[in-house]
């Protein structure tokens, strides 16, 4: 399990964005607090920590609302759109997860959490 966490931990090191322009590109604060909070929940998740990772995972549906409401309204980011809405799908999940106290099962939708930023990451993130 902590192998998970180290790997999903080590992917979000890897999407850190990069400076952007405030208008044509997400804010750079913003994709900095998502990669933030992300680190938050999963070391959340490993220590078992409900009441961190709950915060964490509504913080993140927040900022993900966000995301998808830039690309929505970018238009022609169907892609980023549908990532963005997996990812707040997952922080639902992860939600269930850890108030079940399944934290094996937050685990592995944290590390698929980590992934969908990764891939969205690979399309949108200028290097």
């Amino acid at each position: 399990m902590r192998k998970a966490i180290a790997a999903a931990v080590a992917l979000l090191a890897l999407v850190a964005g990069s400076a952007l322009s405030a208008e044509d590109e997400l804010d750079t604060d913003l994709m900095q607090s998502i990669e933030d909070s992300n680190k938050s929940l999963a070391s959340n998740i490993a220590i078992k920590d409900g009441k961190g990772a709950t915060t964490d995972a509504k913080d993140l549906a927040e900022m993900f609302a966000k995301v998808e409401g830039f690309y929505v309204k970018k238009g022609d980011a169907a892609d980023a759109v549908d990532l963005s809405k997996k990812s707040r799908e997952l922080t639902a999940q992860i939600l269930q997860q850890v108030g079940a106290k399944n934290f094996d099962a937050a685990t592995d939708s944290a590390t698929t959490l980590s992934r969908t930023c990764k891939t969205c990451h690979n399309f949108y993130k200028k290097s």
